[in-house]
């Protein structure tokens, strides 16, 4: 059984620390391949030296017979996660061929850029940092993405017959109970995971109508968690995203638990066989060549295909997504399990406030066993959770720093301290709904003002990259490639939404040009025709120290505070930028994600 329990927890902790600690193992489960996709091949030379990093420090198995694999899209066009996971299938097949079909394959959907996790957007969203609480066995307080999942799916895998390709993403955390007969999951040759969750939720997300004649489903729904079983039923439609009305104009949908309140079933996860891995090599030889994109989910989990357009005038998308369909569902009898798993949670980080609330949220916290207070002194932490304030890798003087109350902040490798001696003033205020990462705020700062103020929805974090080509411009003759970048953004800015440089904004309402070094217009299109995004917007200077670069992101933060207080408006100076040394160049997320590499 996998339940998200702490013991279980624990027991999956124990079990991972051993497979750490051997090179081969006798009778036990682990996964043969592990599958990462990439986007182009800078992420996958990117993602080639994060696995490279993890396994010489320990971090994730290296045994004899598993393999680490991180296979890029093609270059050139967009092809989606369906694409991508066809392109993985045909790598897969080609390299082991028919003995694919003793493996156990997790495939790890991790392409793309992040933009809405700007703080992992260089390194990937995979490689985040999860908090998972204390544990005296381990160093650190924290796992990354990649290392939880695998933990996670321990129990799980024992279940998947060998030639199964187990497909998620990277930004998603199922927590399950499984307890099923082996067998049963055996016999199926696609299977979706569904998990009870709201209509909101489901609007969201691929919502799942059930083949349940006798109200199975929900009538287990209405037991105690712990007495809830797996249940294995056929799909009889997909919805991808539908809206709250549509899923009440379906039968079938909408269920009831034992308080009255609805719920749908959503998915997360599926797997399938060898059996199904031919039919995709089939498809991907039939729809080639690739000019558009696919989805994972809403297109390879649809049973039905709803258009009554003739073939010859469809477009090449949806003669596709007809094949996908015809292939996988109308022959033989194929159908789509469902695993109904009443007893689970399904939790995705994909953006920065679904990040900070995750962290933080009591019930996540219990079912990880993470320590919700820690009495004492704050500095010399390794973890700690403390009210709303997630903690790792943190040393904070509660002398000098306060936090907003009541409300979520999140700091990772945080140092806050004074160089001033018994300093016992607040004189460092974070506000909250806030990601710092990577970031030392000092005393010594204030020289910018009399306090050092970080904003509500703030994201601050700072890097330290090299270029690795020469696609960067700048203002500076400077040969140098590399320094640190302090970016700062809004938790709840949409990263991706395109104005004309004049009417981009940041933290929902500030005019970006109002904040900005005016040395940095030398490289910026104002004209309206030309559109940015904060994602792709060249505003944050690269420096040659990382004071230097966190000391100018806090100008920007004051310029920002400033805007929003319409009663007092205050000039603030930034140094002459075409005399100052430390400056190399200005950036955007874009161009250190697509271009650079990160150095420790």
């Amino acid at each position: 059984m996998i339940c998200y329990t702490t013991s279980n927890r624990q027991s999956n902790l124990r079990y991972y620390d051993n497979l750490l600690s051997q090179k081969s193992i006798n009778n036990q489960e682990f996964w043969d391949i592990i599958v990462l996709t990439s986007g182009n091949l800078h992420q996958k030379s990117l993602y080639e030296r994060q696995i490279k990093r993890k396994l010489e420090n320990n971090e994730i198995p290296n045994l004899e017979n598993l393999e680490y694999h991180v296979i890029a899209d093609p270059p050139g066009r967009q092809i989606g996660s369906g694409g991508s996971t066809l392109f993985a299938i045909k790598f897969l097949h080609d390299k082991y061929g028919s003995n694919l079909e003793q493996k156990k394959v997790l495939l790890i959907h991790s392409g793309g850029y992040s933009t809405r996790l700007p703080h992992v957007s260089i390194l990937g969203k995979l490689f985040m940092k999860v908090p998972i609480g204390s544990d005296s066995t381990r160093e650190r307080d924290w796992l990354e993405l990649f290392d939880l999942k695998l933990i996670i799916y321990i129990e799980l895998i024992k279940h998947l017959k060998k030639g199964t390709v187990f497909l998620t993403s990277s930004d998603t955390i199922e927590l399950m109970s499984i307890n099923v007969e082996e067998t049963s999951l055996h016999n199926a040759s696609f299977v979706a995971l569904a998990h009870p969750s709201t209509l909101h939720i489901g609007s969201t997300h691929g919502v799942f109508k059930i083949k349940d004649d006798f109200n199975q489903c929900q009538n287990d729904m209405k037991k105690q968690p712990k007495d809830r079983e797996c249940l294995i039923k056929l799909c009889k439609e997909y919805l991808h995203k539908p809206s709250i009305e549509i899923m009440r104009n379906h039968d079938e949908i909408i269920h009831l638990d034992k308080n009255g309140n609805e719920f749908v079933y959503t998915d997360s996860t599926y797997f399938f066989d060898y059996n199904a891995i031919k039919i995709f090599l089939q498809i991907l030889d039939e729809i080639q060549p690739l000019t558009y994109e696919l989805e994972a989910w809403s297109d390879f989990l649809k049973t039905k295909f709803k258009t009554h357009t003739i073939i010859q005038e469809m477009t090449t998308l949806e003669k596709a997504q007809f094949t996908i369909i015809k292939k996988l569902y109308s022959s033989d009898n194929r159908e789509l399990n469902v695993l109904i798993l009443n007893n689970s949670k399904f939790y995705h980080m994909g953006t920065m406030l679904e990040y900070i609330n995750v962290s933080v949220d009591p019930q996540f916290k219990y079912e990880l066993g993470i320590i919700s207070f820690v009495q004492g002194e704050l500095s010399n932490n390794r973890n700690l959770t403390k009210g709303n304030i997630c903690m790792m890798n943190s040393q904070i003087n509660e002398n000098i720093a306060s936090f907003e109350e009541s409300v979520p902040i999140i700091l990772d490798n945080v140092i806050i301290h004074s160089t001033v001696s018994n300093e016992e003033n607040k004189k460092i205020l974070i506000g909250g709904w806030s990601i710092l990462s990577n970031i030392e705020l000092n005393t010594s700062n204030l020289v910018i003002s009399e306090e050092i103020r970080v904003p509500n929805y703030t994201c601050m974090f700072t890097s330290f990259l090299r270029r690795i080509t020469s696609e960067i411009s700048s203002f500076s003759s400077s040969l140098e490639k590399e320094g640190y970048v302090t970016f700062i953004f809004g938790t709840n800015d949409d990263m991706k939404a395109s104005y004309s440089f004049n009417s981009l904004v940041i933290y929902k309402n500030i005019l970006v040009h109002k904040i900005i070094h005016s040395q940095c217009l030398k490289n910026i299109q104002q004209e309206d025709e030309h559109k940015y995004a904060l994602w792709n917007v060249p505003i944050f200077p690269m420096t040659r120290t990382k004071e230097q670069s966190i000391r100018l992101a806090l100008l920007m933060l004051n310029k920002i505070e400033n805007e929003r207080n319409t009663t007092k408006k205050e000039e603030v100076g930034y140094d002459n930028i075409e005399e100052n040394p430390e400056i190399i160049m200005f950036v955007s997320l874009k161009m250190c994600v697509e271009t650079m590499e990160v150095l420790t």
